[in-house]
């Protein structure tokens, strides 16, 4: 997954046009060069297609943190220097961040508008990991050449089981993303030849190269534990992640839930990856981190996520609110109905449900909740994944704010970790976890030479979330150029208009 030539061969083309367009200026971090009248730097021996200069290099894999010169060519990083580089586009970092591009795992509704949300928020690789594709090949085929970043999918374990009980609804035979008619097929129990049906469309789509498995096992409540552990088994076979939302939580009742990854991990010997830790577990995030972290003493390979919002937000037709009758009427006032900013009563929650559409989730206890963001974010294991999906614009702000909101809120003015630490959950962590079984992803997260050029470009005295319920798409503040394949796809914020230089995240298929 290298860097497109054309831009090696059209750098100073395609500066000069974006200067003349007004995206690009020549102030604190700019793109500036000869096509700009500023003589570039010329102490290298050779030029290189792009240079960040004098900008505060921060690696997590090697621990490299110091002030050093970036240079990129053919989409690859191919120097990092002490001294100054001669280059045909200069990008000025002076007093910025340079890192590696983030790694977002956890995202849906994979096209243009979400795309460009996150690239405005530093990310640089989008993946479907709970959700996922119905044909994989159909997903990278429509993404070929017109993505903005990096993309790449798991197959939809939930839509495969409608399809296997022949649902052919809203065109879902041909669907490209997770879509599916007749919810009730998802609290219905798989036959035997359903069940085999299902596991032969798993077994094709990771030959076509999923990324992982994706199951959101919450809402299809009607999938057995063995149907479950028929799917996992065949993601362990091909070394491929199971990505789960797990079941319905209820700390004060069981522990059942999490119990079954570990059973899963035990049986099949794969990897379990747990998804938005704290938006399933609430304020016991800390006492399921223990647990997780107990199995993998123990040998287990389970992983985890989390994203930095106390609400959540999901589809209010779901089957995760089939019993919303008997709730007492205190409940509903939790949840928000995002495209009016009102909280819901049980007479509007019903009429919305008929309708259709997503519901915030804000949780019983603000203070608690936000504990638990905190500590997700302190431990070690948790990754950073936003959870983000477009939902026709009218969504959750952490599609627009969530790498920022970590590096303004919880880096730079509550300290909950180091600035190291946040980069390694999200750019080198996820890379790692994918590498086994997408071996490009071994080239990302990374800053060092040979690496891929998938690079942010941040104030770390600036950087913040703006988004919110109200304005949810906002971009961030102090994100000021992001490069995919060595290619400025937002630069001082904006997204660049007409570059496309972001490749497919697939594993080896046949």
């Amino acid at each position: 997954m290298t860097g497109s030539k054309s831009y090696a061969r059209g750098a100073l083309q395609r500066a000069s046009r974006l200067l003349s367009a007004g995206l690009l200026l020549a102030v604190s971090v700019g793109l500036v060069g000869c096509a700009a009248g500023r003589r570039a730097p010329s102490a290298a021996p050779h030029g290189f297609d792009l240079v960040i200069a004098g900008g505060r290099v921060m690696d997590p894999e090697s621990g490299l943190d110091a002030v050093r010169h970036v240079g990129i060519t053919d989409g690859r990083v191919a120097a990092i220097s002490e001294e100054p580089l001669r280059g045909d586009v200069v990008i000025d970092a002076a007093d910025r961040v340079v890192a590696p591009g983030f790694i977002d795992l956890n995202t849906y509704e994979h096209s243009d508008p979400l795309f460009r949300s996150r690239a405005a928020d530093g990310v640089t690789t989008v993946l479907n990991l709970e959700g996922g594709a119905v044909d994989v090949a159909a997903y990278y085929d429509a993404l070929e050449g017109r993505s903005l970043v990096h993309h790449g999918t798991a197959v939809d374990h939930g839509s495969l089981r409608h399809l296997a009980q022949g649902d052919t609804s809203q065109g879902l035979e041909a669907g490209v993303t997770e879509a599916r008619g007749q919810p009730e097929l998802d609290l219905r129990r798989l036959s035997d030849a359903e069940l085999e049906d299902l596991v032969a469309r798993v077994e094709r789509e990771l030959r076509a190269g999923a990324v992982a498995i994706g199951m959101g096992i919450e809402y299809t409540p009607g999938a057995t534990h063995s149907e479950v552990l028929r799917v996992v088994e065949v993601a362990a076979r091909h070394g491929a992640s199971a990505h789960l939302h797990v079941r319905d939580f209820e700390p004060t009742r069981d522990w059942d839930q999490l119990n079954e990854v570990f059973g899963l991990a035990i049986r099949t010997g794969g990897d379990l990856h747990v998804n938005h830790l704290n938006s399933i577990f609430g304020s016991y995030s800390s006492e399921a981190l223990e647990a997780i972290e107990a199995g993998r003493a123990r040998g287990l390979s389970i992983t985890t996520e989390c994203y930095p919002y106390t609400a959540a937000l999901t589809f209010i037709q779901s089957a995760l609110f089939d019993d919303w009758e008997s709730w007492e009427d205190a409940r509903f006032a939790r949840y928000e109905w995002p495209a009016t900013g009102e909280r819901l009563t049980r007479e509007r929650f019903g009429l919305l449900r008929e309708q259709g559409g997503v519901v915030a989730i804000h949780p019983r206890d603000e203070a608690r909740q936000e504990r638990a963001v905190r500590d997700g974010l302190a431990h070690p294991l948790p990754m950073v994944a936003s959870d983000g999906s477009w939902d026709g614009g009218r969504t959750h702000p952490r599609v627009a704010g969530t790498n920022s909101r970590v590096l303004g809120r919880y880096v730079r003015e509550e300290r909950v970790l180091p600035l190291m630490e946040a980069l390694r959950k999200m750019s080198l962590a996820p890379a790692r976890h994918l590498e086994r079984r997408v071996p490009a992803m071994r080239d990302k997260g990374r800053l060092r030479v040979g690496a891929d050029a998938d690079l942010v470009v941040f104030d770390p005295d600036t950087v913040i979330d703006r988004a919110t319920f109200a304005e949810c798409t906002l971009p961030p503040s102090g994100i000021d150029a992001v490069l995919v394949a060595g290619v400025v796809v937002v630069q001082d914020g904006v997204v660049v208009e007409g570059v496309y230089p972001g490749r497919a995240v697939r594993a080896p298929h046949r």
